[in-house]
């Protein structure tokens, strides 16, 4: 992969995860990007987009889905961008775009927050350390105690969003 590829596909994660809600996971060959499900269930996650390069290592293909009418709107406006290939996801408003430049990313990162703006965003509140432990030893609810106070200072886990490999 070149150089950059590599620089756009580093902005676009860091778009996408910058999205209210939005977290990744190494799924299908690329990378998949989604919300909780309804009233906030990770379990069964919606996605927003799906991330992969091509085989030839020169561009990113992004699939995601807008609204019906704005999905034909946005296929007319750029000959990047196409209906998905599955038969099934593109009368349903997903397209699919190949990004080989940054210009690209700009119209895409507005597109993607539309895709986002799709699903309602729940708001999960943080429970104090206290009732959030659920262990009943001394070693559990001190580290929800730490855990609580590094995420209250702004902590929050590594992701494996660098797409090395």
């Amino acid at each position: 992969m070149n150089k950059r590829v590599q620089a756009i596909l580093n902005d676009l994660s860091r778009r996408l995860n910058s999205l209210p809600g939005v977290f990744s996971t190494p799924q299908w060959g690329g990378r998949a990007y989604k919300v909780p499900g309804p009233n906030g269930n990770a379990k069964k996650p919606k996605l927003v987009a799906f991330v992969a390069m091509n085989k030839a290592g020169d561009a990113i293909g992004v699939q995601f889905k807008l609204t019906r009418l704005r999905a034909e709107r946005v296929i007319d406006d750029h000959d990047w961008i196409s209906p998905h290939s599955f038969r099934t996801l593109a009368p349903a408003g997903w397209v699919s775009a190949e990004l080989t430049g940054k210009r690209q990313l700009t119209v895409l990162a507005k597109l993607l927050a539309e895709s986002r703006a799709l699903y309602p965003t729940v708001e999960m509140t943080q429970a104090d350390p206290k009732e959030r432990s659920t262990g009943s030893d001394a070693v559990s609810r001190r580290i929800d105690q730490v855990m609580g106070e590094m995420q209250a200072e702004g902590w929050r886990p590594r992701g494996d969003d660098d797409f090395d490999r």
